[in-house]
């Protein structure tokens, strides 16, 4: 690859001197970034999560056994070293002295000249703190959670449930998502209107049927009444996600992004997720009868009619770094350092081929025979000096589960915002399939 290659990159920046907002810009040419040419350069994986809870103490009774062992090993070696002859250490002596001449009597080589700079240092641990640095607040929250966590991978299974443990509905609010408008927008017509779909009509129907024919059929009970759906659910947000969600509205990639397409933290936090309508209140009206199905025995029966007069509306996600099954190819996260982020254009290109259903990883590309994933220079130092805050690592999910398995820590886990209660512009009323039960 040509010393003098740059290639583009985006960064976020000032558009001009008085602007108020950053943008995402482009920098190429004479002003792009050159990929640093050294085998050896990657993000580290060096340094140790914190233990988890349960480990504290077995850490420190190790750790004491360990001070107990090399003292009682200490001891031994000065007890071995007063028995051993003077003469003995005398010959040891001199043949020490014998072997040092002799090193020091051969001809000096020449350093070997380095071909390539060692990059500043830069662990995967250092990523939480370079997102507190760009204002992505939430975002490293999310990820300390993540590095400090038990180790845990969740299946391919969107209907997957969650241990209590691997829930989070305490990092992202509501009011957070809401900040950004074009989230706010999808909100809004979730609430508006996709409430209201046939498809909507019928997840709601599906519910209730389950819960009174769960109690008709069980107990012989025909409900009416109220309905509190998190009461219910034992203020458990993911039963309530699994009994009673009943419409959502998916939001992309590029949703949480501001009005100039610039990175925010709702993108580095959540990215693509969902927002979610599931029933809070509803009245219920049973009738119940006898039924005599014409040559069968006769049946107990129950029909419901239903209104609905509240939902309850949260954000979900799930946090992992699990790549599309079958790809080779790992969905990148950007190049970071301890000052922030960069995006180099081609990676982004090729992960973009990705979701299309290309499967490329950035480095096929015109700029290498072989392909590279490499960290890059943004070359703002004086005469090329590399500096610390110019060199940029590129991360992808992949990064993140190769850390999971060295530390044996990092587990994924549910995000949920809280719950907020909305009563619905106009109930929506329904009537429920007959439910009948034998009466012997």
């Amino acid at each position: 690859m040509p010393s003098q290659l740059r290639i583009p990159y985006y960064r976020m920046d000032f558009a001009g001197f008085f602007a108020l907002h950053r943008v995402w810009r482009l920098f190429d040419k004479a002003e792009g970034c050159k990929p640093l040419n050294n085998p050896h350069a990657a993000i580290l994986m060096e340094r140790k999560p914190p233990p988890l809870p349960g480990e504290k103490a077995l850490l420190a009774k190790q750790a004491a056994e360990k001070r107990k062992a090399d003292a009682e090993e200490a001891k031994r070696r000065k007890a071995e070293q007063k028995a051993e002859p003077q003469q003995a250490r005398s010959e040891a002596a001199k043949v020490e002295k014998v072997a040092l001449k002799a090193a020091s009597d051969q001809p000096k080589s020449k350093p070997r000249e380095v071909e390539c700079k060692a990059p500043p240092p830069f662990d995967m641990l250092d990523l939480p703190d370079a997102m507190d640095k760009i204002d992505f607040t939430v975002a490293a929250k999310l990820a300390r959670r993540w590095f400090n966590g038990r180790k845990y991978e969740i299946p391919n299974d969107r209907h997957y449930v969650y241990p209590h443990d691997m829930v989070d509905t305490k990092i992202v609010s509501l009011d957070f998502v809401l900040k950004h408008r074009k989230a706010k927008a999808r909100y809004d017509n979730l609430i508006k209107n996709a409430i209201y779909k046939d498809a909507s009509i019928d997840a709601i129907k599906e519910a209730m049927r389950n819960l009174s024919a769960k109690k008709f059929i069980g107990n012989g009970i025909a409900y009416s009444g109220e309905i509190d759906a998190f009461a219910h659910s034992g203020k458990d947000i993911q039963k309530l996600h699994s009994e009673f969600q009943f419409q959502r509205e998916v939001i992309s990639n590029f949703d949480p992004m501001n009005w100039s397409y610039s990175l925010t933290d709702l993108t580095a936090s959540l990215a693509n997720f969902s927002f979610i309508a599931a029933i809070a209140n509803a009245r219920v009206y049973a009738e119940k009868y006898y039924s005599y199905p014409k040559g069968k025995p006769m049946v107990y029966c129950c029909q419901s009619t239903v209104e609905v007069t509240h939902i309850y509306v949260y954000a979900r996600d799930s946090y992992s770094f699990r790549d599309r099954p079958g790809r080779k190819a790992s969905q990148y996260l950007g190049h970071w350092n301890s000052t922030g982020v960069v995006l180099v254009a081609d990676a982004v290109v090729s992960d973009l081929a990705i979701r299309h259903d290309y499967d490329i990883q950035w480095g096929n590309s015109p700029f290498s025979d072989e392909g590279f994933d490499r960290p890059v220079d943004t070359l703002k130092g004086m005469f090329g000096e590399m500096r610390k805050q110019d060199v940029y690592y590129p991360v992808r999910n992949s990064d993140y589960l190769k850390w999971r398995e060295k530390f044996n820590r990092g587990g994924d886990f549910a995000i949920y915002t809280e719950p907020k209660k909305i009563k619905v512009p106009t109930p929506i009323r329904l009537t429920l399939e007959e439910t009948c039960k034998s009466i012997s």
